[in-house]
């Protein structure tokens, strides 16, 4: 993975559903097959669900619900946390403190997609952007337009 830089991906997401949509409640079935509705944004980028079932038999990604990863300690990978607009300041340190050796963390997310009232007054993303800058450990990417397509960056125009 990455020229043999890192062993594994690690997908970590916190599963908050869209706001101001009908819950389908509790998922039936393995912590696996819960977390599936959650996969999709990685199965686009890497050609479906198909090819993301291969990498997780072959031990190249694993799924990871955020609420299960207190404790972990994990090295030579590549920590992806998506839709990190609904994360908690304590979210963030928690993904912080679980990087270990040989690891990097990326953090994605959008300020003017946060869900849950809780994360618009404790925003973890925008603390983190905030505080960690210029330290030479962190780096950000600020990207102020929709970069999916020309189609997608209609939404923008809806503000």
């Amino acid at each position: 993975m990455l020229d043999g830089k890192f062993e594994k991906l690690v997908w970590v997401r916190n599963n908050i559903e869209v706001k101001d949509t009908v819950s389908l409640g509790a998922l039936p079935g393995t912590a696996e097959e819960k977390l599936a509705p959650y996969v999709g944004p990685l199965a686009d980028h890497l050609g479906g669900m198909e090819q993301v079932n291969d990498m997780i038999f072959r031990n190249q990604i694993e799924i990871q619900h955020l609420g299960f990863i207190r404790g972990r300690d994990i090295k030579n990978s590549i920590i992806i946390s998506s839709e990190a607009e609904n994360l908690t300041k304590q979210h963030v340190q928690l993904l912080i403190g679980r990087v270990g050796e040989g690891s990097n963390l990326w953090i994605e997310g959008d300020y003017s997609q946060v869900d849950k009232k809780v994360f618009e007054d404790n925003s973890g993303l925008r603390r983190m952007v905030d505080r960690l800058a210029g330290d030479p450990l962190f780096q950000y990417v600020n990207l102020p337009t929709t970069e999916r397509s020309a189609t997608a960056r209609l939404a923008d125009k809806l503000d």
